[in-house]
């Protein structure tokens, strides 16, 4: 006889099927079970082992013994063998199929039931997709997480903090992995409280996991609960409780990040990643204090979380996240506290470098790093680097999305500028900060009734939003509004009392109309929120321009400091018509903006290679011929894309200035035309007194752009009363 035939004979196969099918059932009760009961994944892959080692046992007892109407018999004649084959081979069978049935059926319940909530009870049906969205579009990605918020069951409440803590270190620990989503903090913590079930949140943030877990600090011990959980089905995909001596919250953490690697299956070096991690609990307190209190970015705040890093920093000096955290917080000071440039970038730039020598993989310290290269330096090719690299090392690190988007635009690449901030609102879908950031960049690519529909669907859901109100009042001084612009930015002068910007803006606004009590009074109120701030130095450089007050313009340079300040000396200079002093500065300037003949020219270029063309110009030397026509280019894509100039000279003006200077009038009014109701309200004053436009005076086309200009000023100024400029 065969071996086949005898394997047949003796129940081999069947008993092969059988096992795999009985092993395949236990498994799945067993992975549908135990979790309910805290029962750890390493119990089920024990299970899982010890089925798989027992099946060559199976084979050789199911090979040497037969089961027989008598019982278990050691191999009998073949005779006798084939009598007893045929009922215990219908045995076998059935016992087979009835096993299949009810796998299957189990398997059925798990993949199509309904969804469960957090706790697991089932929450019933969910309303179904949109018609008009399709399922891929609702499919989120197959690798993909949001970490919630861990409860604080400490006994007396008041360690929300640290809870929070520890699951933002694991949010960032894994966002550094390649290829997986990691919901941003401020979405997936927006669940904290609401009671929203596992469905709800998977299907607000798109992401395919969800962990959530509590933190119970008593003394120097922690228990941390931990469970990944499935969102299409509310099922539990590994849990786990520790109790661990308070200093031991890092193997903790480590653990818990372990687990989901291996669950998720994913390739990551969770040790190595964490290497340059500080190991004293005490100072990683003050850090996640100080990480706390940087959160909104209010001049308070942000003194007082460098206060806590600080502190980190002197228990463990070589601590590089508390020196990145130092970096980011002198940044936002400098923007939203009212700090002078020339005191927090050096200070950022101090803790940056401080954090890179310490980690040179640390993504925050490099998202600083280029912050500062881009703001202080102006160098956009550095930033840009910078930025490339931090999203190398951190994917899912939407701050750094959203601050490279200010040096696309820059750059002159305003596609991968909207790019990189539909991903940060992708990765961050309930921060307001986000979305309201998109709606900016929106309006310099050009496309306003976007912008205009994120602005108003926030304040639909948000009345109150200040930052809504701050890209309310940017869309609509750029677009002439000017009763609707004072009107937003006065709440948000209200909402934050630490911030210059909006006053600035008022102030600016103020000048257009021609107004100087009103622009000297908003330039009081930005200063007295941040003297010497770059918001507060805005208004009085164009103040001076429109009082032709050189001397002042030149004191504001010097305070302005940088790249920027010798512009804006180079333009003190033309006004005392000191030509080769202007030629100096704007030389000076164009250096330390990383300008050279031979690279593209950027936007941050084109004022002053004009300037320059000015001085040299009048001191009769011969300017490069290429040099007025490389500086258009970035004008032109700006003008090509509609885009709406805020904080800066309307784009179409800008460019007329160097058709003027190329000698083609006709453009140079044709573009002056355009401007109007393109950007910012272009003022009378600097149309009158721009010497770029000096050979265009005497033209009646000239002055009758002029004349509009005058028009709309009166108009603007008609639609406000006096009162309403005033603060």
């Amino acid at each position: 006889m065969s071996v086949i035939s005898e394997l047949k004979r003796r129940n081999v196969f069947r008993v092969a099927l059988f096992y795999i099918v009985s092993s395949w059932l236990l498994v799945q009760v067993a992975e549908t079970v135990l979790p309910v009961f805290g029962v750890p994944d390493t119990f089920i892959r024990g299970i899982i082992v010890v089925l798989v080692m027992g099946f060559v046992p199976a084979l050789v007892f199911a090979w040497i013994f037969e089961l027989t109407p008598d019982g278990l018999r050691r191999e009998r004649p073949e005779a006798d063998a084939v009598a007893s084959a045929r009922p215990v081979s219908q045995k076998l069978n059935i016992a087979t199929l009835v096993i299949a049935v009810l796998a299957i059926g189990l398997l059925a319940v798990d993949r199509f039931g309904g969804s469960t909530s957090r706790d697991g009870a089932n929450s019933g049906p969910q309303a179904g997709p949109a018609p008009a969205q399709t399922m891929d579009e609702l499919a989120p990605p197959a690798r993909s997480i949001a970490v919630l918020a861990f409860e604080d069951l400490s006994p007396e409440a008041n360690q929300a903090y640290f809870a929070e803590g520890v699951s933002e270190e694991l949010l960032n620990l894994l966002a550094r992995i390649e290829d997986f989503k990691v919901a941003a903090r401020t979405s997936s913590f927006k669940f904290k409280g609401t009671g929203a079930d596992i469905a709800e949140i998977g299907r607000a943030l798109n992401v395919e996991t969800v962990l959530e877990g509590s933190v119970r600090k008593a003394g120097d011990q922690v228990r941390v609960t931990a469970q990944l959980i499935n969102v299409a089905d509310g099922y539990h995909l590994w849990s786990n409780s520790y109790d661990r001596r308070l200093e031991n919250i890092f193997a903790v953490q480590d653990e818990i990040a372990g687990a989901i690697v291996e669950q998720l299956r994913l390739q990551f070096d969770v040790e190595a990643e964490t290497a340059s991690r500080t190991t004293n609990v005490e100072a990683y307190d003050h850090y996640l204090r100080g990480r706390e209190l940087a959160r909104e970015p209010t001049r308070d705040g942000l003194l007082r979380a460098i206060e806590q890093f600080q502190a980190a920093l002197a228990i463990d000096p070589d601590f590089a996240a508390a020196h990145a955290g130092i970096a980011n917080a002198w940044v936002w000071l400098e923007d939203y506290g009212g700090v002078k440039s020339s005191e927090a970038y050096p200070k950022a730039e101090q803790a940056a470098r401080r954090a890179l020598a310490l980690d040179e993989e640390s993504a925050e310290a490099h998202a600083a790093m280029a912050f500062v290269l881009d703001r202080y330096y102006d160098d956009k090719q550095g930033a840009s680097e910078y930025f490339e690299r931090t999203l190398e090392l951190n994917p899912n690190y939407v701050t750094a999305y959203n601050l490279y988007g200010d040096v696309l635009r820059d750059m002159g690449l305003l596609e991968r500028m909207i790019e990189v901030h539909r991903r940060a609102v992708e990765l961050d879908p309930l921060s307001p900060f986000m979305r309201m950031r998109l709606a900016a960049k929106l309006q310099v690519a050009g496309e306003p009734e976007e912008s205009r529909r994120l602005i108003a669907e926030l304040l639909a859901e948000q009345p109150d939003n200040d930052y809504a109100f701050e890209e309310l009042g940017n869309l609509k001084m750029g677009t002439g509004d000017f009763s609707g612009a004072f009107d937003a930015y006065r709440k948000v002068h209200v909402q934050r009392p630490g911030d210059p910007y909006s006053a600035s803006q008022m102030a600016e606004m103020s000048i257009v109309l021609e107004d100087e009590t009103a622009a000297r009074a908003w330039i009081a109120e930005a200063r007295a929120r941040g003297e010497d701030n770059r918001w507060e130095l805005d208004p009085r450089e164009q103040l001076a321009k429109w009082q032709q007050d050189w001397e002042s313009l030149r004191e504001v340079g010097d305070l302005r400091g940088g790249h920027t300040g010798a512009r804006m000396r180079g333009e003190a200079a033309i006004g005392l018509g000191h030509w080769a002093e202007a030629r100096r500065h704007f030389t000076e300037a164009l250096r330390m903006s990383g300008y050279t003949p031979d690279e593209p020219v950027l936007l941050q270029h084109v004022h002053k290679l004009a300037g320059l063309e000015i001085a040299e110009r009048a001191l009769e030397l011969s300017p490069d011929p290429n040099r007025l026509e490389q500086a258009r280019r970035p004008l032109e894509l700006l003008v090509d894309a509609k885009a709406i100039a805020v904080n800066d000279l309307n784009y179409y003006v800008a460019l007329a200035r160097f058709a003027a200077l190329q000698g083609d009038h006709e453009e140079a009014i044709d573009l002056i035309l355009q401007g109007f109701g393109q950007g910012e309200p272009i003022p009378e004053w600097f149309l009158l007194r721009d010497p770029a436009f000096e050979t265009l005076r005497d033209l009646p086309a000239f002055q009758a752009a002029v004349d509009r200009a005058r028009d709309l000023r009166e108009s603007l100024q008609a639609s406000l009363p006096p009162d309403a400029r005033m603060p």
